[in-house]
Protein backbone atom coordinates (compact mmCIF):
# COMPACT_ATOMS: atom_id res chain seq x y z
CA UNK A 1 0.00 0.00 0.00
CA UNK A 2 2.21 2.16 1.11
CA UNK A 3 4.58 1.31 -2.45
CA UNK A 4 1.50 2.55 -4.02
CA UNK A 5 0.48 5.87 -2.53
CA UNK A 6 4.67 6.12 -3.28
CA UNK A 7 4.28 5.84 -6.89
CA UNK A 8 0.78 7.72 -7.13
CA UNK A 9 2.92 11.02 -5.12
CA UNK A 10 5.87 10.10 -7.51
CA UNK A 11 3.31 10.34 -10.68
CA UNK A 12 1.75 13.84 -8.97
CA UNK A 13 4.96 15.16 -8.77
CA UNK A 14 6.21 14.63 -12.52
CA UNK A 15 2.94 15.93 -13.35
CA UNK A 16 3.52 19.53 -11.29
CA UNK A 17 7.05 19.42 -12.67
CA UNK A 18 5.72 18.79 -16.41
CA UNK A 19 3.20 21.63 -16.15
CA UNK A 20 5.49 23.76 -14.50
CA UNK A 21 8.45 23.98 -16.67
CA UNK A 22 6.52 23.22 -19.96
CA UNK A 23 3.29 24.77 -19.59
CA UNK A 24 4.21 28.11 -19.69
CA UNK A 25 6.37 27.76 -22.41
CA UNK A 26 3.61 25.51 -24.67
CA UNK A 27 1.05 28.03 -24.14
CA UNK A 28 3.26 30.98 -25.37
CA UNK A 29 3.85 29.16 -28.26
CA UNK A 30 0.49 29.17 -30.07
CA UNK A 31 -1.40 31.79 -27.46
CA UNK A 32 -3.70 34.28 -29.12
CA UNK A 33 -4.89 32.05 -31.37
CA UNK A 34 -8.37 31.18 -31.45
CA UNK A 35 -8.18 28.01 -33.63
CA UNK A 36 -6.03 24.69 -32.49
CA UNK A 37 -4.23 22.92 -35.27
CA UNK A 38 -2.76 19.47 -34.83
CA UNK A 39 0.52 20.93 -35.40
CA UNK A 40 0.46 23.40 -32.27
CA UNK A 41 -0.73 20.55 -30.62
CA UNK A 42 2.12 18.47 -31.28
CA UNK A 43 4.60 21.15 -30.49
CA UNK A 44 2.87 21.29 -27.17
CA UNK A 45 3.93 17.67 -26.17
CA UNK A 46 7.33 17.91 -27.77
CA UNK A 47 8.77 16.10 -25.25
CA UNK A 48 10.52 12.91 -27.14
CA UNK A 49 10.81 9.61 -25.34
CA UNK A 50 8.39 9.27 -22.18
CA UNK A 51 8.43 6.48 -19.98
CA UNK A 52 5.01 6.17 -18.63
CA UNK A 53 5.06 3.36 -16.03
CA UNK A 54 8.30 1.18 -14.16
CA UNK A 55 8.00 -2.73 -14.13
CA UNK A 56 10.23 -3.80 -10.94
CA UNK A 57 10.42 -7.27 -11.49
CA UNK A 58 12.34 -10.35 -9.16
CA UNK A 59 12.71 -13.01 -11.66
CA UNK A 60 13.98 -16.36 -12.42
CA UNK A 61 15.26 -16.48 -16.35
CA UNK A 62 16.35 -20.08 -17.54
CA UNK A 63 19.64 -20.36 -19.61
CA UNK A 64 19.08 -22.91 -21.96
CA UNK A 65 21.98 -25.15 -23.55
CA UNK A 66 22.69 -24.03 -27.27
CA UNK A 67 23.28 -27.60 -28.02
CA UNK A 68 19.84 -28.80 -26.12
CA UNK A 69 17.64 -25.94 -26.86
CA UNK A 70 15.09 -28.23 -24.73
CA UNK A 71 17.31 -28.56 -21.79
CA UNK A 72 18.10 -25.93 -18.93
CA UNK A 73 21.62 -25.32 -18.36
CA UNK A 74 21.05 -23.22 -15.14
CA UNK A 75 18.52 -21.16 -13.39
CA UNK A 76 19.44 -17.44 -12.74
CA UNK A 77 17.56 -15.35 -10.72
CA UNK A 78 17.61 -11.62 -10.59
CA UNK A 79 16.33 -7.71 -10.18
CA UNK A 80 15.66 -5.73 -12.82
CA UNK A 81 13.03 -2.43 -13.69
CA UNK A 82 11.57 -2.53 -16.77
CA UNK A 83 9.79 1.22 -18.38
CA UNK A 84 6.86 1.35 -21.09
CA UNK A 85 6.35 4.50 -22.38
CA UNK A 86 5.85 6.07 -25.74
CA UNK A 87 7.92 8.27 -28.58
CA UNK A 88 5.89 11.77 -27.98
CA UNK A 89 6.51 12.88 -31.50
CA UNK A 90 3.86 9.67 -32.28
CA UNK A 91 1.13 11.14 -30.41
CA UNK A 92 -1.65 12.68 -33.07
CA UNK A 93 -4.77 14.76 -32.71
CA UNK A 94 -7.93 14.39 -34.24
CA UNK A 95 -9.75 18.19 -33.51
CA UNK A 96 -13.47 18.70 -34.18
CA UNK A 97 -13.50 22.45 -34.84
CA UNK A 98 -17.38 22.26 -34.59
CA UNK A 99 -18.04 20.45 -30.90
CA UNK A 100 -14.38 22.37 -30.22
CA UNK A 101 -13.08 19.15 -28.98
CA UNK A 102 -9.39 17.45 -29.21
CA UNK A 103 -9.03 13.74 -29.41
CA UNK A 104 -5.30 12.79 -28.35
CA UNK A 105 -4.60 9.52 -30.83
CA UNK A 106 -2.05 7.70 -28.79
CA UNK A 107 0.63 5.92 -30.14
CA UNK A 108 1.30 2.17 -28.99
CA UNK A 109 3.23 2.03 -25.58
CA UNK A 110 6.31 -0.12 -25.57
CA UNK A 111 9.06 -1.67 -23.43
CA UNK A 112 11.91 0.21 -23.36
CA UNK A 113 15.19 -2.36 -21.97
CA UNK A 114 15.23 -3.61 -18.51
CA UNK A 115 18.10 -2.03 -15.56
CA UNK A 116 19.31 -5.26 -14.49
CA UNK A 117 20.59 -5.16 -11.09
CA UNK A 118 23.73 -7.11 -11.86
CA UNK A 119 24.72 -7.51 -8.29
CA UNK A 120 21.16 -9.07 -7.56
CA UNK A 121 22.30 -11.88 -9.69
CA UNK A 122 22.38 -15.51 -8.52
CA UNK A 123 22.39 -18.95 -10.15
CA UNK A 124 21.39 -22.47 -9.70
CA UNK A 125 23.93 -24.70 -9.94
CA UNK A 126 26.32 -22.43 -8.89
CA UNK A 127 29.33 -21.04 -11.02
CA UNK A 128 27.87 -22.18 -14.65
CA UNK A 129 30.52 -21.47 -16.93
CA UNK A 130 28.56 -19.37 -18.70
CA UNK A 131 29.87 -15.70 -19.92
CA UNK A 132 28.42 -12.76 -17.77
CA UNK A 133 27.19 -10.86 -21.45
CA UNK A 134 24.69 -14.15 -22.30
CA UNK A 135 23.91 -14.14 -18.61
CA UNK A 136 22.71 -10.60 -18.99
CA UNK A 137 20.92 -10.66 -22.20
CA UNK A 138 19.15 -13.79 -20.59
CA UNK A 139 17.49 -11.86 -17.96
CA UNK A 140 16.70 -8.52 -19.73
CA UNK A 141 15.20 -10.55 -22.17
CA UNK A 142 12.89 -12.70 -19.38
CA UNK A 143 12.05 -9.24 -17.60
CA UNK A 144 11.07 -7.82 -20.76
CA UNK A 145 8.81 -10.84 -22.01
CA UNK A 146 7.38 -10.56 -18.13
CA UNK A 147 6.89 -6.53 -18.37
CA UNK A 148 5.15 -7.53 -22.14
CA UNK A 149 2.59 -9.87 -20.40
CA UNK A 150 1.23 -7.68 -18.17
CA UNK A 151 -2.06 -5.82 -18.77
CA UNK A 152 -1.65 -3.81 -15.45
CA UNK A 153 1.74 -2.44 -16.64
CA UNK A 154 0.43 -1.24 -20.25
CA UNK A 155 -3.28 -0.11 -18.51
CA UNK A 156 -0.99 2.04 -15.70
CA UNK A 157 1.10 3.31 -18.47
CA UNK A 158 -2.33 4.20 -20.57
CA UNK A 159 -3.39 6.09 -17.38
CA UNK A 160 -0.01 7.90 -16.23
CA UNK A 161 0.24 9.41 -20.32
CA UNK A 162 -3.20 10.32 -20.91
CA UNK A 163 -2.40 12.67 -17.28
CA UNK A 164 0.50 13.60 -19.33
CA UNK A 165 -0.76 14.88 -22.08
CA UNK A 166 -3.62 17.05 -20.10
CA UNK A 167 -0.71 18.38 -18.07
CA UNK A 168 0.53 19.84 -20.95
CA UNK A 169 -2.28 20.26 -23.22
CA UNK A 170 -4.90 22.26 -20.56
CA UNK A 171 -2.70 25.64 -20.30
CA UNK A 172 -2.44 25.60 -23.91
CA UNK A 173 -6.33 25.06 -24.66
CA UNK A 174 -7.50 27.11 -21.83
CA UNK A 175 -8.15 29.92 -23.61
CA UNK A 176 -9.67 28.28 -26.65
CA UNK A 177 -12.76 27.13 -25.85
CA UNK A 178 -11.05 23.27 -26.49
CA UNK A 179 -11.66 20.17 -24.25
CA UNK A 180 -9.76 17.00 -24.16
CA UNK A 181 -11.76 13.95 -25.04
CA UNK A 182 -10.82 10.72 -24.94
CA UNK A 183 -11.51 7.79 -27.53
CA UNK A 184 -13.76 5.16 -25.46
CA UNK A 185 -13.12 1.79 -26.24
Amino acid sequence: MKRKMARIIIVIAALAVITGLFGPAVAGRIRGQDVVTSSQLVKAVDISRLSTAEFAYNGIAEKYKEDNPEEVECYISYNASVKVGVQMEEIGFDIDKESKTVMPLLPEIDVNIADLDEGSISYIPEDPDIPLKEIIRCCEDDAIREARESDALYRTAEDNLRSVIEALLKPVLAGTGYEIVWETE
